[in-house]
């Protein structure tokens, strides 16, 4: 996966999951925090935005805010980070 100046990984998870393990290159704004919009708002909104949290369900909800913000260009990671983290570091069996 490659973050160009036109992608941006987004993740919305907590700080303290963030701290744990990320993609690297990814942006953390945890979407429940209370000024997730505002940040967002301050965001380019020209670029294309993947968006991922652990599994999938405050990602989508993370979609739904920014579609509402007028970001046109949003996909969600499906399976969040778990899955990329699956991926990635395959199970050593």
């Amino acid at each position: 996966m490659r973050t160009g100046k036109t992608i941006v990984i987004l993740d919305v998870r907590t700080e303290s999951e963030f701290k744990d393990g990320h993609i690297p290159g990814a942006v953390n704004v945890d979407v429940n925090a209370h000024d997730f919009l505002k940040k967002m708002e301050a965001m380019d909104k020209s670029k294309t935005y993947l968006v991922h949290c652990a599994a999938g369900r405050r990602s989508v909800t993370a979609c739904e805010k920014l579609a509402k913000l007028n970001f046109p260009k949003l996909f969600n990671l499906e399976g969040g980070y778990r899955a990329w983290a699956k991926e990635a570091v395959p199970d050593k069996k």
